[in-house]
């Protein structure tokens, strides 16, 4: 009985080992994979593997089942990485999103291209990804090393904040409210709660963040009754008021939470997304405004926060796994509502992609 796994051909894996130099492509690793069997000098060892970004069968980790056999074969669908690496972004792969694995494909290419120029001097990917520190920084940077609960990367520049404020944050984090204390990655898809940040500044100015568990994902399919919202965000009485519940509920809810304008609630001011805020600031960008959303997505479906002073923490949006693309392809509103086109994956591991209409409170 053959295999139902869409493998790459031993050409594929020869090729996406070459394009990066036989070096795993994990950010921090580059260690070589292969080289002389010392018991047989007719040998080679290699302790690489290709490793599939999109999973190449049913169940398999970041499995897209969007894609066809020969998308999941391809060289674009691999990575090359040590045995050991190869091990810990399949079983960690809520962690490692496929972007994330493209992101260090990318580089990890990159660097091989520019050793063969020059391989005296010391290379860095150009791909960056966007980085957001509580409230007020959003930063570009470069992936530079990732351990479990340790991330470094390396600075580019400042998109919302600046170096002073970014400096600053870095030496009053234990002062810090807790709400304060939350990171967001954009390609990797991910947000965590903040136990350590420092500075070094050497020939590169990097940026070492300890970082805590990423809390398990919920099943939206659990999610109580609801009364549902018409377009205009009012009760839908159209034919008369309807309960809703599970997914149904929940892309409901994603409008709403995001519909929250945050610091509206003078008791919990850190309650409620930056939506309105953005869309002031950068209507006329739809594509930085579009990345800014989709960190206000990743933000409250992974951070908790207290809704008050006494109550406990929880997260807005627990049931989604993965934002994988968020887009706005106008800036014009209707009924105060911006349209966000958004692509995602459940806790339950099944995908989604609609339009989410979400409140945006304009400036008068």
């Amino acid at each position: 009985m053959g295999s139902k796994r869409d493998e790459f051909t031993e050409t594929i894996k020869r090729t996406m080992a070459e394009r990066v130099a036989w070096r795993c492509s994990f950010p921090g690793c580059g260690k070589n994979t292969v080289g002389p069997n010392s018991a047989d000098a007719k040998k080679r060892i290699n302790n690489g593997t290709a490793a599939h970004i999109c999973a190449a069968a049913p169940n398999g980790p970041r499995y897209d089942p969007n894609m066809s056999t020969k998308e999941r074969r391809a060289i674009t669908n691999g990575v090359w990485m040590c045995k050991d690496h190869g091990t810990l972004i399949d079983s960690d792969f809520t962690i490692y999103s496929a972007d994330t694995l493209r992101q260090w494909k990318q580089e990890a290419e990159y660097i091989a291209a520019e050793m063969l120029r020059d391989p005296t001097v010391e290379k860095v990917a150009q791909s960056t990804t966007f980085l957001q520190l509580g409230d007020a920084l959003m930063i570009n940077v470069r992936w530079n090393l990732v351990e479990s609960n340790k991330w470094i990367f390396e600075l580019v520049s400042i998109v919302i904040g600046s170096q002073d404020r970014l400096n600053q944050y870095a030496l009053e984090f234990n002062n810090l409210d807790d709400h304060e204390k939350f990171v967001v990655v954009e390609s990797q898809g991910d947000a965590r709660k903040l136990i350590s940040i420092s500075l070094k500044q050497d020939n590169k100015n990097k940026l070492v963040l300890g970082v805590a568990d990423k809390l398990p994902v919920e099943n939206p399919n659990n999610i109580g009754s609801d009364l549902k919202l018409g377009t205009d965000g009012d009760l839908c009485i159209e034919n008369d008021i309807k309960n809703i519940s599970g997914k149904e509920a929940a892309i409901q809810r994603l409008s709403t939470a995001m519909g929250v304008v945050k610091g509206e609630i003078d008791a919990s001011p850190w309650i409620g997304s930056k939506v309105s805020s953005y869309y002031t600031q950068y209507t006329n960008n739809l594509e930085l405004l579009s990345r800014l959303i989709k960190m206000e997505f990743i933000r409250l479906s992974l951070i908790p926060m207290k809704k008050n002073i006494l109550s406990g923490e929880a997260r807005s949006l627990p049931f989604v796994k993965r934002f994988n693309q968020v887009s706005i392809n106008s800036n014009t509103l209707g009924h105060s509502r911006l349209a966000i086109h958004v692509e995602l994956e459940w806790g339950d591991d099944t995908g989604w992609k609609g339009i989410i209409p979400v409140f945006v409170l304009q400036e008068t």
